[in-house]
């Protein structure tokens, strides 16, 4: 409880045990250690801490004893929410019910015989203390920036600061990324936690080389004085004391104006515009709010649904927002931008479309189709006709669990053929080969689609509980490339990413 691993020796002549090597000291890590073990040749040893999370120290002396900390794997302790892509796919982002935000990373490494990455966590933005429930990457150009919701009524945005913009030019795929990315006037360098662990304070530049004056109050480890973080620039992959006080991104804004806990969120593919729901039984609670990124004002309050919307996304022109939810409907609004901070939306349709919740839905990357996954066990497919009405193209063959997560993958813009990955509660993954096609000219030109099981994910690579979201990585590959990267998080604490050959 002390936070320390101690190594104790009797002494040769008197045969008293004496504590001669100390590890550890997390003056952070509120609950200290659960536990520890030696590695099988006394080199190593391990401990275990509250949440889960793994602490190893190697001697790596050769005529004494030098004790040093090691990279092991680390993770989420609870459920696993929501996930969401880099707009340039460097990264992942994972929130979970652990109260923590992480970032994932393909790192390069020059030791390893084969040439592949190994991938790392190499951040945790947001250390909160209420669950994680949804979060959204804003896109489009500029600094990276995220907005999460949590188990209470105000979303939350998150701005990179410095010391992660310098890190991730150390990861191997940071030749994608915008050359506006690593900005000069990103004049934050992390971030610090606050006492009750809500909101993150901005640690400048200037200041973090200025000793803080701690009235008088150094060296006691009291609650009211919690060490400050060191954010640095990071050449290697992080350890765990590092990733849990140095990695934190300062929180720039609070949205305000949910009635009840913010249940999901999404971003538009410009980056302009972001939208939220939260947890609801009446139609009042249910609506949908848009804020504006940047002002960060509330631009927008789409009102349709009677209960939590569960899943919102836009097309990928921006044109539409696809809205499912708990009462069996699914909405879809028009987006148009008036002026500057003005929008006019219009709810365009509103159909109930399965017989229990509805979990989930994805556009179509190349067209203004659409998927919707249910409890009932079944996927639907829709389309939007001469801009106004919706229309359903077809339904895929019966699931044998709830359909919990959606996410379609365009693979050619010509044939308007794409990839439809569809999670299920039981844990499973298949991915779906899916082809919409148009038939007769102008006016008088219907649209069909034809679906066919592309693969069935080995059930020992996918998860033990429900998938809760699938992502496709936005890759910076070339066309021709035929494999591609799906994530996923589940129930079942963790994060999977896995490459699809497309051969």
């Amino acid at each position: 409880m002390d936070k320390t691993m101690m190594i104790w020796q009797p002494e040769r002549t008197t045969g008293i045990w004496m504590n001669v090597v100390t590890v550890g000291e997390l003056s952070h890590c509120a609950l200290g250690f659960y536990g520890g073990l030696w590695s099988p040749y006394g080199d190593a040893i391990l401990a275990h801490g509250y949440g889960g999370s793994f602490h190893l120290w190697r001697n790596v002396g050769v005529d004494v004893d030098n004790w040093q900390p090691q990279k092991v794997p680390s993770g989420h302790f609870a459920e696993v929410t929501d996930i969401a892509w880099a707009r340039s796919g460097d990264y992942m982002l994972s929130v979970s019910h652990d109260q923590t935000t992480r970032i994932f990373a393909p790192w390069h490494t020059e030791s390893h015989s084969e040439n592949r990455d190994s991938w790392h966590e190499i951040a945790r933005p947001q250390v909160h203390g209420h669950d994680i429930n949804c979060v959204t990457i804003v896109k489009g150009k500029g600094n990276h920036r995220f907005v999460s919701g949590a188990e209470e009524k105000v979303a939350r945005v998150f701005e990179a600061p410095i010391s992660f913009l310098k890190t991730l030019n150390h990861t191997s795929s940071q030749q994608s990324t915008f050359p506006g990315d690593l900005q000069v006037d990103v004049q934050i360098l992390g971030a610090n936690m606050s006492a009750l662990g809500l909101s993150q304070k901005p640690i400048y530049a200037q200041a973090a080389y200025e000793t803080p004056n701690r009235n008088g109050n150094e060296g006691m480890d009291t609650l009211e004085t919690i060490p400050d973080a060191v954010p640095a620039e990071l050449t290697e992959p992080p350890i765990e004391e590092q990733l849990a006080w140095h990695t934190l991104w300062p929180e720039s804004h609070k949205l305000y104006g949910h009635g009840n806990e913010i249940f999901s969120l999404c971003c538009d593919h410009e980056g302009k515009l972001v939208a939220s729901s939260c947890k609801a039984q009446s139609a009042s609670v249910a609506e949908i709010w848009l804020w504006q990124v940047g002002t960060w004002k509330a631009v927008g309050r789409l009102q349709s649904h009677s209960l939590t919307v569960t899943q919102m996304e836009f097309s990928h022109d921006d044109n539409f927002l696809l809205a499912v939810s708990r009462d069996r409907h699914f909405s879809i609004f028009s987006i148009k931008r008036t002026g500057v901070d003005e929008m006019d939306c219009q709810l365009l349709a509103r159909q109930e479309a399965h017989k229990r919740i509805i979990w989930s839905c994805s556009w179509n990357p190349f067209g203004h189709e659409f998927a919707t996954g249910s409890r009932d066990k079944s996927v639907k497919i829709w389309t939007i006709e001469m801009g106004s009405s919706v229309k359903q193209l077809m339904t895929l063959p019966q699931f044998n669990s709830s359909v919990t997560a959606l996410s379609w993958a365009g693979l050619d813009r010509l044939s308007n053929n794409g990839l439809l990955a569809v999670g299920l509660e039981n844990g499973l993954i298949e991915l779906w080969s899916l082809s919409v096609n148009r038939t007769g000219e102008g006016s008088l030109s219907e649209k069909s689609a034809t679906a066919a099981l592309a693969a069935r994910l080995d059930p020992f690579l996918c998860h033990v509980s429900t998938v809760h979201r699938l992502a496709w990585r936005n890759s910076e590959k070339s066309a021709d490339s035929r494999s591609m990267e799906l994530a996923s998080c589940g129930a079942d604490h963790s994060v999977r990413v896995y490459e699809v050959n497309l051969g």
